[in-house]
This record gives C-alpha cells, structure tokens and sequence, in this order.
C-alpha cells in the first residue's frame, strides 16, 4: 500500500512527465519544392538568433527565432531571393543577425584583429627568443 507521500511524488512525476514533452515540439515547414527546402534550412543556418547568444535561427526555439524563421517561410514561399531576404533581416535587426557579417569600415577590426594579433604575437615571440639565445650563449 502506498503512503500519501509516495503517492503525490507519483502524481508529481506523472505531471512532469505528461507537460515535459511540450519542450520537444518541432516546428515543420513544408515545401513543394526541395530546392526552396534547402535555401530555407541554408538561410536558417546564416541567421543568428538575436535573443540567443551565438545560435542560429535553425538551433534555436526562442519564440523570436520561430518568429523569424516564419518570416523566412513566408517570403520563399513569396519568391524572394535570398539576398532580398538577409537584406530584410539585416535592415530590420542591423548586422548582428548574420552569423557571417559584411566587410565594412565599422567591422574592419573584427577582421583585421586576429592578424594583427598573431603579427604582434610573432614579433614578441621574436625579441623574446633573440633575447633568450644571447643570454644562454654568454
């Protein structure tokens, strides 16, 4: 026989089962066309999430990025080119939402750092070592 406390931790596991499976749903769109399937699973690859840190819009089940990619949906299926969308997405949420951004004066640093970093890094090494080698020769 159970006791009353068993008995509510049961129904407590059964309710957390039963509402856990709400977290598993997965947004289907369909296409006619398979072509326009890949350009949709592509363009949800390019896309961050702009509510999640560093996911892209295919990863991603923020109510924003099931937003989003309706929109995506919405404006193949319209006949859009992929440019016009990333260009639409780009203007409406600014760069932050290409997980590949644009060369441009105002990112330039974003490119250019990790050169100018290793360059930096190999000249230390450098002095270090010339440094080093005539100490251990003397």
């Amino acid at each position: 026989m159970l006791t009353i406390t068993q008995t509510i931790k049961r129904l407590f596991m059964l309710f957390l089962l039963l509402f856990s499976f709400n977290g598993f749903a997965i947004e289907v769109y369909e296409f006619d066309d398979p072509i326009l399937a890949d350009r949709f699973k592509e363009l949800t690859y390019e896309l961050r999430c702009p509510k999640c840190q560093n996911q892209n819009l295919a990863d991603s089940n923020s109510e924003l990025s099931l937003d989003l990619k309706q929109i995506v949906y919405e404006k193949l299926k319209a006949g859009e080119s992929d440019e016009e969308i990333l260009l639409f997405m780009k203007h409406r949420y600014g760069e932050f939402i290409l997980f590949n951004p644009e060369m441009s004066k105002s990112n330039a640093l974003l490119w250019t750092g990790p050169i100018i970093f290793l360059m930096v890094f190999i000249i230390f090494f450098f002095r270090w070592y010339l440094k080093n080698r005539e100490i251990s020769d003397e």
